[in-house]
């Protein structure tokens, strides 16, 4: 065992004989009886030790990368440590090293801060003052109200967003993931996975009620399978392609399917769009 995992496991024994409470649940989660008789270790024993050396492993494999996406080009130390701190913890949640799950909602909102803080970074750097952000921005999303804002922490993340992919031409299937993350943050501490499966499945019959194509996977209507002109056609394109209650259902699906990897991807190409613009 290397040196970090005895220092970490010597800690563990520290705690355990300073908190009685906590070593009785540790023998307890590894199944280790608490009486003075006992003389072995119980069946598996040694495979749940392994298991904790593993986690430690990894909790430390996480610790000593710099990022999973490269923000060296970021000069100000105070702004480039916080995306990295910020993209750690995202790749924490992802690998269940932060309270020992995996989480999706966690990993979401950490990636949301990171997209945030790029935008304001980028527009810190293009611009000179705060009157040339707004026109900035406005120049690109004419529909974003911020007249009224007093600073670039004012102005909505989606007029920013929204603005700076127009500018820099971020396809939607790349902004419709920063649209979602934002608002599985929104939703995080009030959801319920049941109610959203059953929206999932209620929207599933609807459309095959319609005869229309859904992917497998994402759930979407394969709209290029429609015949123009045809029955399906209109009816996708007149009754379910804008309809709320189908952009909930395709939120949703994607909620569900967890993708953590497009979510990094997407990251990164802003971050090498905020990185070419700034440096021209």
């Amino acid at each position: 065992m290397n040196e970090k995992l005895q220092s970490v496991l010597n800690k563990i024994l520290q705690l355990t004989e300073q908190n009685s409470e906590f070593g009785v649940e540790l023998r307890r989660k590894l199944g280790i009886t608490s009486s003075v008789k006992a003389t072995s270790y119980p069946s598996g024993f040694d495979k749940r030790v392994e298991h904790i050396e593993k986690y430690l492993g990894l909790d430390y494999y996480v610790d000593g990368q710099p990022s999973l996406i490269d923000y060296s080009f970021v000069k100000e130390t105070e702004i480039r440590a916080q995306l990295i701190s910020d993209n750690r913890e995202m790749m924490r949640h992802r690998y269940g090293t932060r309270f020992h799950i995996i989480n999706f909602d966690e990993y979401c909102r950490y990636a949301h801060l990171q997209v945030e803080m790029l935008l304001n970074y980028y527009y810190d750097r293009v611009d000179n003052t705060f009157d040339e952000i707004k026109k900035h921005i406005v120049k690109y999303n004419s529909t974003a109200e911020i007249a009224n804002a007093k600073s670039l922490g004012a102005i909505s993340y989606n007029s920013k967003l929204w603005a700076f992919c127009a500018e820099h031409n971020v396809g939607y299937s790349v902004r419709i993931i920063f649209d979602y993350i934002r608002e599985v943050r929104n939703r995080s501490s009030h959801r319920s996975p049941e109610a959203e499966q059953i929206t999932i499945s209620d929207a599933q019959k609807r459309l095959k009620t319609m005869s229309l194509p859904i992917h497998k996977e994402d759930g979407y209507v394969q709209s290029y399978k429609l015949k123009e002109s045809s029955t399906e056609y209109n009816i996708f394109n007149n009754m379910v392609k804008k309809a709320d209650w189908y952009k909930e259902y395709l939120f949703l699906v994607w909620l569900h399917n967890q993708k953590f990897t497009e979510i990094n991807e997407a990251i990164k190409e802003i971050c090498n769009k905020v990185q070419n613009a700034i440096s021209e």
